[in-house]
C-alpha cells in the first residue's frame, strides 16, 4: 500500500472559498511543483520529504479565482 495524494491522483476536488471576497479558489497544484523547472517530475517519494509539513499530508497552493488571493492548505494523504 502507499499514501498517495486525492487531489494530485484527481480522486476528488477540495473546494475553498477565497477569505477576502468569498468568491472560489481554485487549486493550483502542489506547491513543491513551484520550487524548481524539474520539480512537478520528481518521485512523490522525493517531493513529500521537502515541502515543509508532515509525510502524511500534500500542500497545495489556492488561487481565488476574482481578485488573486493565494493561500496553502495542507491535504491529508490516503492509503491506497
Amino acid at each position: 500500500m502507499k499514501l498517495v495524494c486525492p487531489l494530485c491522483n484527481g480522486l476528488y476536488k477540495i473546494h475553498k472559498t477565497c477569505k477576502v471576497c468569498l468568491e472560489p479558489m481554485e487549486d493550483k497544484g502542489p506547491l513543491v511543483d513551484y520550487y524548481d523547472d524539474y520539480s512537478p517530475y520528481l518521485l512523490d517519494e522525493i517531493t513529500n520529504e521537502v515541502d515543509g509539513v508532515d509525510k502524511f499530508k500534500c500542500l497545495h497552493h489556492y488561487q481565488c479565482t476574482k481578485c488573486g488571493f493565494d493561500e496553502n492548505y495542507a491535504i491529508d494523504r490516503e492509503i491506497f
